[in-house]
């Protein structure tokens, strides 16, 4: 029965079969509601859009053999899918703990894993980097039994163009796993020499094009606000370089340097 009170809301439309910008894409972002779509989307060998698939699962239950009663540590929650595993084993009497930086998912992830019956005396999820595992250590009491540390972005991050981890879709050009610290990389691009954005690139993704890129993005770097801004003025410096040499496989435009302003949170 609905009320009466409450405006209607129409769900989300889109033109076509299919949903083609990731904010049309609300069954696969509401994979709860949505489970038999979501189930579709994984046995097409595809990755519902805003969620994330576990890798090495069981290879990583058999490597860990969490057991009863301990106390572990996911030292990058992200989605959950990892945790959610080992929280099943940990039980009677053992505690997990989880952190992640990401200020976006953590809320949701955390969220999904206190729906399914996991309270605090069971999950411990703290937002945080992982460098600052030694923290949790007092906390835990008596140290872990064991430590998992999936580090990297995952695709809840890659496939929301909000995010400005992707050139498939144009967004703002933010590239932090923390939009709350630091700055864009935007901005950061503005702050830098030409010298030191090729460095950054060369140590960051071993870029083999640092100096041509650099020289690129460093001349247009007032004129860059969008990931597809960016993705331009790297294809402009390789763009005389024959695919087998750079081209569209450039570890940079391949790559896209996840955690490119995170630099702060490292």
């Amino acid at each position: 029965m609905t009320d009466p009170d409450v405006p209607h809301k129409r769900r989300v439309r889109y033109r076509g079969t299919h949903p083609r910008s990731f904010g049309e894409k609300y069954k696969e972002l509401n994979a709860a509601r949505y489970e038999a779509d979501t189930e579709k989307v994984i046995a097409r060998g595809q990755t519902p859009a805003g969620t994330h698939r576990p890798i090495c699962v069981q290879p990583i239950l058999q490597i860990l053999a969490p057991k009863p009663g301990e106390i572990g540590l996911d030292a990058t929650l992200g989605f959950g899918g990892h945790a959610q595993e080992l929280l099943a084993r940990l039980t009677p009497g053992g505690k997990l703990f989880a952190m992640d930086v990401d200020p976006i998912e953590l809320p949701r992830t955390e969220q999904r894993l206190r729906e399914a019956g996991y309270a605090e005396d069971r999950l411990a999820v703290r937002r945080m980097n992982f460098a600052g595992i030694e923290k949790l250590i007092a906390e835990a009491g008596r140290g872990f039994d064991f430590i998992l540390a999936d580090l990297g972005v995952s695709s809840m991050q890659i496939d929301n163009p909000a995010r400005g981890f992707t050139f498939k879709s144009d967004g703002p050009l933010d590239l932090r796993l923390n939009p709350g610290h630091g700055q864009p990389a935007s901005a950061l691009i503005k702050t830098l020499s030409q010298g030191d954005l090729a460095l950054l690139l060369y140590a960051n993704a071993d870029e083999p094009h640092a100096e041509d890129i650099s020289t690129a993005i460093h001349a247009r770097r007032h004129q860059i606000q969008t990931t597809l801004q960016l993705a331009d003025a790297v294809r402009f410096a390789l763009k005389d370089l024959p695919k087998a040499a750079g081209g569209r496989h450039s570890r940079f435009v391949a790559a896209y340097l996840p955690g490119f302003a995170d630099r702060g949170e490292r």
